[in-house]
C-alpha cells in the first residue's frame, strides 16, 4: 500500500469477511489493524481476503520491469555534465561582505 486507493481496497476486502468489525489501514506506515470476532473470522480468512485483493501479507510488492534503454542519439543521450563556477563578485557583494 502506498496510496489512499490501496487503503480503500484493503479495507473493502477485509470488511467483506464475516466477523470483521473494524479496519484501520495506513499507507504511510504500511500497517493494517483489524478488529474481528474470533468466533466468526479466522486469521487465515483475513489473509485469504488480502491475497485475493492482491495484497498478500508479508510479500514484497511486485514492481514493473523497466524498459531497456537504447542510445538513439537523442538530446537525452547527448547531454553533457553541467559545470558551474561561482563569480567571486557575487560573494563579495553578499552577506557579511556587502559593500555599500
Amino acid at each position: 500500500m502506498y496510496a489512499d486507493h490501496h487503503v480503500e481496497r484493503v479495507r473493502d476486502a477485509l470488511l467483506a469477511v464475516d466477523g470483521v468489525e473494524d479496519v484501520v489501514a495506513s499507507s504511510a506506515f504500511k500497517r493494517v489493524l483489524v478488529s474481528f470476532d474470533a468466533k466468526s473470522a479466522k486469521p487465515e480468512q483475513l489473509q485469504q481476503a488480502l491475497s485475493a485483493a492482491g495484497y498478500a501479507p508479508g510479500e514484497p510488492p511486485k514492481l514493473p520491469e523497466l524498459p531497456t534503454s537504447t542510445d538513439d542519439d537523442s538530446p537525452w543521450f547527448r547531454s553533457s555534465p553541467r559545470v558551474t563556477r561561482t563569480n567571486m563578485l557575487d560573494l563579495e557583494m553578499s552577506g557579511d561582505f556587502r559593500k555599500w
